[in-house]
């Protein structure tokens, strides 16, 4: 859906595309996944960065973590877990569970990239719990989720976070999209939103496959997978230049069921 297979072989970046167990990550918000924290996913993400980068040549500073629905709020939870490892992170439709937010604690800035539509009800904009026929589907047997932290929340976190201006600058893209930029002394204090009004849970740019009655309407005001290399590109975990070598992203999204 997103084509970042395609954009990988392009531009040349190493592309891990891990697979959760039963289909969901444990991101912090379901019960039939996190008895005793387990699976532990961030234990399980990390390694596979480390297999992919004893693969091809990896430059350790340029390592990004991008998803979309639960996989953005595992992209989340290891942004707060993991902040001594990640270059940079991009979420499209789902920011992180409440009790991650509540006690993530960066020890270090980390850029994050937010996109998210703001008729979305399987990730709600303002946060909270999913809603409607497709969220009782996916929750069908792992018990009831636990809510989300809204996108101006987790915006207003990383820009305190990362020692970001509390004051953004903000610009209009087409007939739907507004873009907010929060900057700070450098790059790496970067925390950027996409807000998309009408859209719903759903990859902007993409072709639209699944229905619309269920998950919202998609923008084409912007292609989210382009948006996410460009923000990628222009963040190393170090200040200057890249010292060589091929970037590494690791992307995730939830599984239908079935």
């Amino acid at each position: 859906m997103a084509g970042f297979v395609a954009l990988a072989e392009r531009e040349g970046f190493v592309l891990a595309m891990p697979d959760a167990i039963d289909g969901i990550w444990n991101d912090g918000r379901f019960p039939a996944t996190n008895p005793r924290g387990r699976p532990d996913d961030v234990a399980y993400l990390m390694p596979v960065v480390d297999d992919a980068m004893a693969r091809s040549m990896i430059d350790p500073r340029r390592v990004y973590v991008f998803g979309m629905s639960n996989g953005a709020a595992m992209a989340g939870r290891l942004a707060c877990a993991c902040a001594d490892r990640i270059a940079a992170v991009a979420q499209v439709a789902g920011t992180a569970a409440h009790v991650i937010a509540v006690d993530c604690r960066p020890v270090r800035p980390v850029p994050i990239l937010q996109i998210h539509g703001a008729a979305d009800h399987l990730a709600p904009y303002e946060g909270g719990r999913r809603r409607g026929p497709v969220a009782r589907a996916l929750l069908m047997g792992r018990g009831s989720a636990g809510p989300s932290v809204g996108v101006e929340a987790w915006m207003c976190f990383w820009v305190v976070a990362n020692g970001a201006s509390a004051d953004p600058t903000v610009s209009r893209l087409g007939p739907d999209t507004t873009v907010r930029t929060w900057r700070g002394p450098t790059p790496m204090s970067d925390v950027v939103a996409y807000r998309m009004e009408g859209a719903g849970h759903t990859w902007p740019g993409s072709r639209p496959t699944l229905p619309r009655f269920l998950f919202g309407r998609t923008s084409q005001t912007i292609d989210a997978t382009t948006v996410i290399w460009a923000f990628f590109a222009a963040h190393g975990r170090q200040a200057g230049p890249n010292a060589g070598g091929d970037t590494s992203a690791a992307g995730g999204h939830e599984k239908a069921p079935g």
